[in-house]
């Protein structure tokens, strides 16, 4: 740390932190923009795959035991990946398992006792 005697010094130890400032701003404004144009190719595939929508309130069994399931298998495998790592690939493999379990569900039919007799 500088020591600072007169008010000059003072003046001028507050313009190089200024400064020092910008220098930083600029470099974090550069690297969340390179960033962005990684992650860009990532962004189209969101619609396709819905996985940030909205879940349906009423969550089965089978949704439960899947999601705890990812929980505990995928956070043994991602014991020492990073933090993003760790986040998102739980998320993925939870939208996609959601997904796939929609599409198999079974429609359920209007009439529940025609379909005993059948």
């Amino acid at each position: 740390m500088i020591r600072i005697n007169n008010y000059e010094e003072l003046i001028a130890e507050r313009r190089r932190v200024e400064n020092e400032i910008v220098e930083q701003r600029l470099i974090l404004k550069a690297g969340l923009q390179e960033a962005k144009e990684k992650l860009e190719p990532f962004m189209y595939l969101l619609p396709v795959l819905n996985i940030f929508k909205k879940r349906e309130p009423n969550h089965t069994l089978l949704n439960a035991a899947t999601s705890v399931g990812i929980d505990l298998f995928v956070g043994q495998k991602l014991a020492k990946a990073g933090w993003f790592t760790r986040l998102l690939v739980p998320m993925v493999l939870k939208g996609v398992s959601s997904l796939i379990m929609k599409i198999k569900k079974p429609k359920v039919t209007e009439d529940p006792v025609n379909v005993l007799d059948a």
